[in-house]
């Protein structure tokens, strides 16, 4: 297997990794993936408090499947009250809630078989992102410190998951 390419750079103490899912010519239910995604989660997990999902009904429908989909939204913390509308031109393009991330939770992104199931999600340590998940165009980590730093790279070597680091500026 070759190796993976992890975009790097700093951002204060905190170091952002991201994985283009184009460079990497991964599908997003390859084992690969699900393993960055995997080492991710572990390396920040302490520090995750929040979920934000924005998704398009008729994608999540196509996907999964009306009656799965609105038991997924539901079981990830969709409600009216904290349900919003993004409109374009008067039509919902998508809608996006906020929630606490629970430890069934937590479990749904770690055992997720394909990362693209929701097409834009954010894992939070209280207002800040840790995780972000963007449309199938990268899965990115923002690690606060050295420890998660060196936490996901640990990660990804006990995965057997070759990787080289690009900076970028």
């Amino acid at each position: 297997m070759n190796a993976i390419i992890l975009y790097t750079r700093q951002q204060g103490n905190a170091t952002s990794f991201e994985f283009n899912v184009f460079d990497n010519q991964f599908a997003t239910e390859n084992l690969a993936v699900r393993k960055v995604l995997m080492a991710m989660l572990q390396s920040v997990r302490h520090t995750l408090t929040e979920l934000e999902i924005e998704y398009n009904d008729s994608m999540l429908v196509e996907n999964i499947g009306a009656k799965r989909a609105g038991e997924l939204l539901r079981f990830l913390g969709a409600t009216k009250e904290n349900s919003q509308e993004n409109r374009s031109n008067d039509v919902v393009v998508s809608r996006s809630f906020r929630a606490k991330l629970t430890d069934e939770r937590y479990d749904y992104f770690y055992n997720l078989t394909d990362i693209a199931q929701l097409s834009h999600y954010r894992l939070k340590a209280g207002d800040e992102d840790r995780i972000v998940f963007y449309f199938t165009r990268y899965l990115q980590l923002i690690a606060p410190d050295q420890t998660s730093h060196d936490a996901f790279l640990n990660g990804l070597q006990s995965f057997s998951l070759p990787y080289k680091l690009v900076p970028i500026m």
